[in-house]
């Protein structure tokens, strides 16, 4: 049997591209798990993870305590694909009781347990129509039902019980409590950072003007409908 040229050559590419793979395998290197770009202090934005911090001082103004930590996605910012990648919304709409639900349509940028809060939360990312970055966060929830990466529409059911805490401008992730010596980082206690928002301005300011749905609002309606039909259920 003869072989012919078309046969050798994707032979050829073939057993390049399974090299190519073995050899990828061979020398993947382990991923990145935190970002270190704080905008808080020096000691968090620029040192290595495990890098001492001080925490306490004597008389003479050296340090005499410190405390090592880890450096936490709170200390990231947005990465260039999640600020792409959030919605614009056309308004807030104010939680009133119950479980913790979406302000208006966001990204899913955290979920979990931050030290320092009771209950699990979720961080959500917002852009306003002049093109400025808002984020949401909610603390306090005993389940999440939502995913990071996850788009969701405005009163998304976010998980079971929880509040919105707090909303702030900007990209920066920095939601964990952290204490070093008599300071209390991102503590609700503590006079508002910066980019910190009162809520009651803020949905002043940024409420709900538009008459019709969010389109991910009619999306998910149109897929919960579908799923109703599919099961026999019934649309309400």
């Amino acid at each position: 049997m003869k072989i012919k040229a078309p046969q050798l050559i994707i032979a050829a590419l073939i057993i390049l591209g399974i090299t190519f793979l073995v050899i990828g395998v061979f020398h993947q290197k382990e991923p990145i798990k935190y970002f270190a770009h704080s905008l808080r202090t020096w000691q968090e934005s620029d040192s290595i993870a495990g890098y001492p911090i001080a925490t306490d001082y004597d008389e003479d103004g050296s340090p005499t305590a410190f405390k090592t930590t880890k450096f936490q996605p709170n200390l990231s910012t947005m990465s260039p694909m999640e600020r792409y990648r959030l919605p614009t919304v056309r308004g807030f709409t104010k939680p009133e009781g119950g479980d913790a639900i979406a302000a208006g349509t966001g990204l899913v940028l955290y979920t979990g347990d931050p030290s320092g809060y009771d209950g699990k939360a979720v961080l959500l990312g917002h852009r306003l129509p002049d093109g400025s970055i808002v984020q949401t966060f909610y603390t306090g929830l005993t389940e999440i039902d939502v995913k990071v990466g996850q788009h969701v529409p405005r009163t998304t059911a976010l998980g079971k019980g929880g509040q919105l805490l707090e909303a702030r401008f900007g990209s920066s992730i920095d939601i964990y409590k952290e204490t070093f010596g008599t300071v209390t980082l991102n503590s609700q206690e503590a006079p508002p950072a910066p980019n910190r928002i009162p809520l009651d301005k803020f949905f002043a300011k940024h409420q709900l003007k538009q008459t019709g749905p969010d389109p991910l609002e009619i999306i998910r309606e149109n897929e919960l409908r579908k799923a109703r039909e599919e099961l026999g259920i019934g649309v309400e």
